[in-house]
C-alpha cells in the first residue's frame, strides 16, 4: 500500500507546484513598468529621482507602496503640486494605479526620491530599484541612469 501512495504523492507534488508557477507568473504579469529611468546625482549631493510609467493590467486597483534599492537605504514615493502659485513636494504614503490603467512618475508630477546615496549615479549606469505593493508583491525594475546634461534645442 506504501509504495502505490509514494508515486501519487508525488505527483500530486509536482501538479502543484506546476499550477503554483504559473499563478505567479500570472499575478506579476498584471503589471507592467515601463521608460524606467533615474537623473545622474548633482556632484557634492547624495540625491537622485526615478522615474517611470507602471501599467495596471488587472481588474482591481493597486496602491505603490515602496520602493528599495542596494544603492540606497532610503526611497520614498513623493509628488509635486501647485498650491497658490507655488511649487510643493510632498512625501506620500502609497500612489494608487486603478485598474486597467496607467500613472507616469514623471518630473513635476509623481515620482520617487533616493536619499543618501552609496555613491553618485553616473550618466549611462544601471540600477535595480524594487517597488512593492499593497497586495504584498514586489517587480525590481532596471533604471537607466539619465545624464544631468540636456541635449541644446537648435532654432532654424
Amino acid at each position: 500500500m506504501r509504495n502505490v501512495l509514494l508515486p501519487i504523492i508525488l505527483l500530486m507534488i509536482v501538479v502543484s507546484s506546476v499550477f503554483a508557477n504559473v499563478s505567479l507568473a500570472s499575478e506579476n504579469a498584471k503589471l507592467v513598468v515601463e521608460n524606467g529611468y533615474a537623473r545622474e546625482s548633482i556632484p557634492g549631493t547624495s540625491i537622485s529621482s526615478a522615474y517611470m510609467t507602471i501599467k495596471n493590467l488587472s481588474a482591481k486597483n493597486i496602491r505603490l507602496i515602496g520602493a528599495a534599492s542596494a544603492v540606497s537605504d532610503r526611497i520614498e514615493i513623493h509628488q509635486h503640486t501647485m498650491s497658490d502659485g507655488l511649487m510643493r513636494m510632498r512625501q506620500r504614503d502609497y500612489v494608487e494605479i486603478s485598474a486597467q490603467n496607467s500613472t507616469v512618475f514623471q518630473p513635476s508630477g509623481f515620482h520617487l526620491m533616493i536619499f543618501d546615496l552609496k555613491q553618485p549615479l553616473k550618466a549611462k549606469e544601471n540600477i535595480i530599484i524594487t517597488l512593492s505593493f499593497d497586495d504584498q508583491s514586489s517587480i525590481d525594475v532596471n533604471y537607466t541612469v539619465q545624464g544631468l546634461k540636456q541635449k541644446k534645442h537648435e532654432h532654424h
